[in-house]
């Protein structure tokens, strides 16, 4: 829309079908007001759902306690968001889609960039948009970029399971936060509807390691990954997802039930009749984000021919239910560094060099409007250590 050529360049060729689809994302007024200022907002509305309120779920009684939203969100998987962009992009005829490869590393050329995916075939391109998330193998390609940040732990993670149904006595409109019966125990439940299915909603039981001298067999699988492997890692790798078609153990499935029966009756009492629910249960890693521990770091290399939005520069733990909103927020900002760049040249077409300048702007000013929301979601995430 501003006259720049670009291509997209996705790993997937078809979508996503990891059991991880299951869990769901919500995208508020940032969100929302970012898909309207890139003319995608209309298709987001026909392909997500509503959440008006957050429900709290008492587990000894049964009783539900409304909060209305203040504003309401719109309710997403991670595959359907994607879809829904990319229908947009597909109709944009400056865009095109490259499926079926990821990106293996960049470097920069006298003309630009190089872009080698991981099939072999390379790219030739001005600048590089690096979104391909935490593990992003466009930063890693950069030390003056990788050499800002590092990947932090904290002591918490989720275990998510997947309904085939929406017990009666639930709603479609909201979320739902279920408490254990027991105060001590450091552990509660997100459940929501699944956006992408007219049935069925998600379970995930936000764990802390404090749980784990009383459950041990709730263990997290270890983070493997090390600095400077990080490029091997992916979305999948940090859930452990495993297809759809295999079950979890079944001393995994026995333990959940009693535990759920124990901590959660109600609640365990609406969702029994399910017999694939605990079967569908994955202990996923502890939760990380990525930590610029730059003072005054940029999100852009110095040339600005390359730089990063997402999750590739501003990873944060799921506490908070912001990470798409900000990512989506990252995508818009760096699009109106270039339109200003350009207002003020005077540029009806963009040059290449006002994309670098407007590159270089744009990974200034953006790490300090990010830093504090990380660092919040963070502390969330660390039990009661915080």
């Amino acid at each position: 829309r501003i006259g720049v050529e670009s291509i997209v360049v996705e790993t997937t060729i078809e979508p996503d079908t990891w059991s991880t689809k299951s869990y769901t994302l919500v995208l508020g007024d940032k969100g929302k007001g970012c898909l309207a200022e890139a003319g995608c907002l209309e298709e987001a509305l026909a392909s997500g759902n509503e959440r008006r309120f957050i429900y709290f779920y008492d587990s000894k009684t049964g009783d539900v306690k409304a909060m209305p939203k203040q504003t309401t969100g719109l309710g997403f998987t991670r595959p359907l968001l994607v879809q829904c962009l990319e229908k947009v992009a597909i109709e944009c005829p400056r865009i095109t889609l490259k499926k079926g490869s990821g990106v293996s590393h960049v470097t920069t050329t006298d003309n630009g960039c190089e872009i080698t995916l991981e099939d072999g075939s390379i790219l030739a391109a001005s600048h590089v948009v690096g979104a391909d998330g935490k593990w992003s193998s466009v930063r890693e390609s950069f030390p003056e970029l990788s050499s800002q940040f590092t990947i932090e732990t904290c002591p918490s993670y989720g275990v998510h399971m997947s309904m085939s149904y929406i017990p009666e006595e639930l709603k479609t409109d909201g979320t739902y936060v279920i408490k254990p019966s027991s105060p001590e125990s450091k552990f509660y439940i997100i459940a929501s509807p699944r956006p992408e299915s007219e049935e069925g909603m998600s379970i995930s039981l936000v764990c802390y390691d404090e749980i784990l001298i009383k459950y041990p067999w709730l263990a997290p699988p270890a983070d493997l990954l090390k600095t400077g492997e990080y490029r091997r890692g992916s979305w999948e790798y940090e859930y452990s997802a495993l297809p759809a078609s295999l079950r979890s153990e079944g001393s995994l499935v026995d333990n959940l039930k009693k535990l759920f029966e124990e901590e959660f009756p109600m609640f365990y009492r609406a969702i029994k009749h399910d017999d694939k629910v605990f079967q569908s249960a994955r202990i996923n890693r502890r939760v990380t984000w990525l930590k610029m521990n730059a003072e005054e770091g940029s999100y852009s290399t110095k040339d600005g021919k390359v730089t990063l939005i997402g999750d590739s520069a501003h990873s944060m733990t799921p506490s908070l239910g912001e990470g798409a909103n900000t990512a989506l927020e990252s995508a818009v900002k760096l699009v109106n560094s270039i339109k200003a760049e350009m207002e003020r040249k005077g540029e009806v077409i963009c040059s290449m060099k006002t994309i670098s300048d407007a590159f270089t702007q744009y990974g200034r000013s953006r790490p300090s409007e990010t830093r504090q929301l990380q660092e919040s979601s963070a502390a969330r995430s660390m039990g009661s250590k915080h």
